[in-house]
C-alpha cells in the first residue's frame, strides 16, 4: 500500500511539474525621474533557460528597445520619461497572456505610445515553446490557404462596414456624413492581400485576427467601429493551415 502511494505521489509531482513548466514572473519598477511612473513587463521564466532568455530577448528587444545582454540599469531605460525628454516613449504598459502551456506562449502586450502624438496600441507575440522560435501568421498558412482566408477576411470586413453605413444611412445622413464619408472609403480600399498589417492570437477555443481600424488620428473621433476583430475556431481554420500551422493548433486545448 506504501508503495502504491509513492507511485501515484511522484506521478502526481511529475504531472504538476510538467503543467508548470513555463510560468510568467512580472517586473515592477518605478521611473527614477518621475517616482510616479511605474511600469510593469512580463518575462517567461522555465528551467528550460536557453529558450525564455531567447523569447524574452527578442520581445525586449522589439518592444522596449534594450539589449539585455549590454549593460544597462533597467529594461525600460529607453522608453520611460527623462529630465531631459520628460515625455516617455511608452507608457502604462499591461500586457494579457492569451495561452501558456508546454507547447504555446501567446501574449499580448498594450501601451500608449508617443512619438508626434500619444496613442494607445496592442500588439501581440506567439511563440512555439519546443523551439523558442516566434510563430508568424504566414508561418501557419498554406500557400492556397493564405489566398482564400485573406478572402475571407475582406468579406468579412467589408461586411461590418456595410452593416455600420447601412444604420448610419437610416439616421440623419447629413449628420452622419463625415463618417459615412470615412466608412465609403475604407470599404472602397478594404482588401488583405498580405499579413503584413494583422495582429493574431492563439486562444483558447479560437484564433483571433485583429485589422487596423479605418480613421487615423485625426479622425479616430468619429470611427465607431474601431479595430476589427475576426474570430476562427480551430475547425474553422484548420483547412487553411500547411502542416506546422496543423501541428501547432492541434496541440493545444482548444
Amino acid at each position: 500500500m506504501r508503495k502504491v502511494l509513492c507511485i501515484i505521489l511522484v506521478f502526481n509531482l511529475f504531472g504538476c511539474y510538467n503543467t508548470q513548466k513555463f510560468h510568467v514572473h512580472e517586473i515592477q519598477e518605478s521611473n527614477p525621474y518621475f517616482p510616479n511612473q511605474t511600469y510593469i513587463f512580463p518575462l517567461l521564466k522555465s528551467e528550460k533557460k536557453s529558450i525564455t532568455e531567447k523569447i524574452n530577448s527578442d520581445i525586449l528587444t522589439d518592444f522596449l528597445e534594450i539589449d539585455i545582454e549590454k549593460k544597462h540599469q533597467s529594461i525600460f531605460e529607453n522608453i520611460w520619461a527623462t529630465k531631459e525628454n520628460p515625455i516617455p516613449r511608452l507608457s502604462d504598459i499591461t500586457y494579457k497572456t492569451n495561452t501558456l502551456n508546454n507547447t504555446l506562449y501567446s501574449v499580448t502586450l498594450n501601451a500608449e505610445g508617443c512619438g508626434a502624438y500619444c496613442e494607445y496600441f496592442s500588439y501581440t507575440y506567439n511563440y512555439d515553446l519546443t523551439k523558442g522560435k516566434r510563430i508568424l501568421v504566414d508561418d501557419l498558412f498554406s500557400k492556397d490557404g493564405k489566398i482564400e482566408f485573406l478572402k475571407i477576411l475582406t468579406i468579412r470586413k467589408k461586411s461590418i462596414i456595410k452593416t455600420h453605413l447601412k444604420l448610419l444611412k437610416n439616421e440623419n445622413v447629413s449628420e452622419n456624413l463625415d463618417e459615412i464619408n470615412l466608412f465609403e472609403y475604407c470599404i472602397k480600399n478594404t482588401r488583405f492581400e498580405s499579413f503584413e498589417y494583422i495582429d493574431f492570437q492563439i486562444k483558447n477555443h479560437e484564433i483571433r485576427v485583429f485589422s487596423d481600424r479605418c480613421s487615423n488620428y485625426a479622425n479616430r473621433a468619429i470611427d465607431y467601429i474601431g479595430d476589427f476583430i475576426f474570430a476562427f475556431s480551430k475547425n474553422e481554420i484548420i483547412g487553411f493551415l500547411n502542416d506546422y500551422g496543423k501541428v501547432i493548433i492541434q496541440k493545444q486545448p482548444f
